[in-house]
Parts: C-alpha cells; sequence; structure tokens
C-alpha cells in the first residue's frame, strides 16, 4: 500500500475516527485505525464496537491495500510532522512494516493486517431522516447535559430520539432534570423511536461543524443507527 495526501487532510482525519478508539480493551487491533485504499479512495476506520467511525482523506493512492496502525502512535507521528501544508506519504509492506514520510522527517512503525479490524456493521439505508447539521448540533447541545452519568440505569444514559410526522424530538434526563428538544423536519417521515447513547450524541457534536447549508442523514434500522455527514459515517449501537 502507497499513497500521497496533504498532512491537514491526514491530521483532520485522524482526530475524527480517533473519537471511536477504545481507551481500554482485551483486542488490540481495535487500538489501530484501519487505513484501507483498495475502493479507490484513502479511507480512515476506528471501531470500540459500540461507536463506529469512517471517513475519508483526499490524496493520491499509488499501490492500493490497507494496514491497521496504533492509533496512539499514528495520531502523534502525524502531529509531529511538517507544516500543514506538506505532503505525507505512507508506505507498507506485505510484513506491515510502514513508513511515514514527510520532507524532511520518516518514522518507521510496525503494522497489523488490516482483515483483522473488525468493519463497521452494514446497515440498510432505507429508514431515514435528513436535517441540517446546524440543527442536529443544536439540538444534541440543548439536552446532553441532562443525560445520567451512572450506568444504573443504562436507559438514562442516552437520549430517546423520537420522529412524529415532521417533527424529531430529543428527550434525556438523570432523575433529576429532564430537557425536551423540539426541531421541524423538511419532510414528513413514517414513526420512529429509539434511545441513542449519550457518548455517541456527545462525539458527533464534536465532529459537525454546524453548517446550516450541511445535511447529515440519518440512518436506523433494529439495533444500529447510522449518522452520514460530508465524508464521515458515524454508526452506533442503541440502546
Amino acid at each position: 500500500m502507497k499513497f500521497i495526501c496533504p498532512k491537514s487532510e491526514l491530521l483532520n482525519g485522524l482526530q475524527v475516527v480517533s473519537k471511536a478508539v477504545p481507551a481500554k480493551t482485551t483486542m488490540t487491533i481495535l487500538e489501530c485505525i484501519l487505513v484501507d485504499c483498495t475502493q479507490g479512495c484513502i479511507k480512515l476506520t476506528a471501531n470500540d464496537m459500540e461507536l463506529g467511525i469512517e471517513t475519508k482523506v483526499e490524496g493520491d493512492i499509488l499501490e492500493k491495500g490497507k494496514i491497521a496502525l496504533d492509533a496512539k502512535l499514528f495520531s502523534e507521528i502525524a502531529r509531529k510532522l511538517s507544516d500543514s501544508d506538506s505532503l505525507v506519504t505512507i508506505e507498507s509492506d506485505e510484513k506491515f512494516n510502514t513508513v511515514i514520510a514527510c520532507e524532511n522527517s520518516v518514522f518507521k512503525i510496525q503494522g497489523k493486517d488490516g482483515e483483522e479490524f473488525s468493519y463497521l456493521p452494514y446497515i440498510e439505508r432505507n429508514k431515514n431522516i435528513t436535517l441540517s447539521q446546524f440543527s442536529l448540533k443544536e439540538v444534541i447541545r440543548q439536552t446532553i447535559f441532562s443525560i445520567s452519568v451512572n450506568d444504573s440505569n443504562k436507559m438514562m444514559t442516552g437520549e430517546l430520539m423520537e420522529v412524529t410526522g415532521n417533527e424529531l424530538k430529543l428527550v434525556s434526563l438523570d432523575g433529576h432534570r429532564m430537557s425536551i428538544r423540539k426541531v421541524a423536519l423538511k419532510e414528513q417521515y413514517s414513526d420512529i423511536k429509539v434511545i441513542v447513547p449519550g457518548k455517541t450524541l456527545g462525539e458527533i457534536s464534536k465532529i459537525l461543524n454546524g453548517d446550516n447549508e450541511k445535511d447529515v442523514r440519518i440512518y436506523f434500522s433494529k439495533n444500529h443507527i447510522l449518522f452520514e455527514f460530508d465524508d464521515t459515517v458515524v454508526v452506533s449501537r442503541l440502546i
């Protein structure tokens, strides 16, 4: 595998997906970020089995392939590279030895087989709603403070997301406070009622740029919810 991309693009992509790298896990492969260049684009993926994030990075693929790189080490190296306008070249061989080069800097690290990485669960994209990034960021900001941080009641660590006709409602409560926020949608949708983990909504709020002109598409399945915006996909288990 070999590709070239701007440092700013790589750094931004790593910052987005790093939010889904687990702090502690018995599966060492999950401490990695998957770099996938097999489908004509540079794709970064992280997955802690509860929350998974995938984003695309602009660049040129010189040789197809995939590799899993230690997330902490990869992010630290990316931050230490030259100016943000510089081009970064990342190359790995069949033994997963990886070279990260940028101008006068060269780093050599050992990667892992990308085939061992846990991919994001597949979700059929038929049941969905659409709203602006600004609206979603705002409704999360106005409700997330009153979710419970205590795991004794799993339901309260998430937020109720309810769609009725052309209205989206988010509800959070921690036993002392309750927050309810409603937002009008542009279209009519079939009724949906799910509980989304507070961690998922918090991380999405950080990634969204809050642009009123750009949309977020939210897809629902029996056990998962998928958020799609810009070049990023976030998949989470439901409570």
